[in-house]
């Protein structure tokens, strides 16, 4: 568009959208750039002895608890990212938009050293495995021996990214380690009383003289018995291992992506300098055009 017309005739709306895409491939730029420096300035962890926050881990991508399947082939897998778009009727090389989602159910990364949760939402996902297509397809159909049904049509173009079970997933974000004892004992033990008193069954089990109110030694048998319990339960929970916990942390780059680390990194290297290209390229022009017209 640009390289057809003079800057010194452009019409005033084309230079400033100029501008304005300019400005735009300067901040992919940087924005690429930062995301760069982050991967290769991160250091590896286990998740064994990860410590909290900022980290970088490479493992195993596993299946969530309940089944996952993507909306459109029904593959099983750990996240998925649709779109579905219908052919314009009246530009055939045109498509919008239809209908489009991505999940945010958490599965789990395990790097041999333990497992964690990743909590996708908010993640800028760079899956390896997607595909594009045009007209029916054939779709799994889960809990059936192969049976498969024809999906899709040539007026609809479908597009999947899907992160699969036991593929390597390459993630940084912000980890967490949750103990299983979150709440303080006494806390516990307030709950526990508030729940038993508030359930009529519970209440009559304390109720010695069965009158329908509990006097100050049936109360106070009832708090020893819920402090009796909520200890018993608390050493329980205690023998657990911690939950480990990778989300998006606040005001920074959450990646998860099954590329390999150094092919990515070259990606977002050369992604970045051609914003960078494209951007000067615009500001360049824009510029140019206003100064003429000035």
């Amino acid at each position: 568009m640009l390289s057809g017309l003079s800057p010194g005739v452009a019409p005033l709306p084309l230079l400033l959208a100029a501008l304005g895409a300019g400005a735009a491939g300067m901040g992919q730029f940087f924005r690429l750039q930062r995301h760069r420096r982050m991967m290769e300035d991160t250091p590896t962890s286990r998740i064994r002895s990860a410590a909290q926050g900022d980290v970088e881990l490479i493992g195993k991508a596993q299946a969530p608890d309940a089944p996952l399947f993507s909306p459109i082939t029904r593959t099983a897998c750990c996240w998925y990212r649709y779109k579905i778009e219908r052919r314009d009727s009246e530009s055939q090389s045109k498509w919008t938009v239809e209908e489009h989602g991505v999940s945010t159910a958490q599965f789990w990364l395990d790097d041999g050293t333990g497992r964690c949760i990743v909590d996708p939402e908010g993640a800028e996902v760079r899956a390896l495995t997607r595909s594009t297509w045009t007209g029916a397809t054939a779709q799994a159909l889960p809990g059936t021996r192969g049976e498969v049904m024809m999906v899709g049509d040539n007026d609809h173009r479908y597009t999947e990214h899907l992160i699969l079970h036991g593929q390597t997933l390459y993630a940084l974000g912000w980890f967490a380690s949750l103990s299983p004892l979150q709440a303080s004992p006494h806390e516990e033990v307030r709950e526990r009383i508030a729940a038993w008193k508030a359930d009529p069954q519970q209440r009559r089990a304390f109720d010695a003289n069965q009158d329908g109110e509990l006097n100050m030694a049936e109360f106070e048998h009832l708090r020893q018995q819920a402090a009796a319990t909520v200890e018993a339960e608390r050493r329980e929970r205690a023998a657990q291992p911690q939950t480990h916990v990778l989300r998006k942390p606040k005001n920074r780059l959450f990646l998860l992506t099954t590329e390999p680390h150094d092919g990515l990194s070259r990606t977002l290297r050369w992604q970045a300098w051609a914003w960078l290209a494209a951007g000067v390229v615009a500001l360049a022009y824009g510029g140019a055009g206003l100064l003429m017209r000035a």
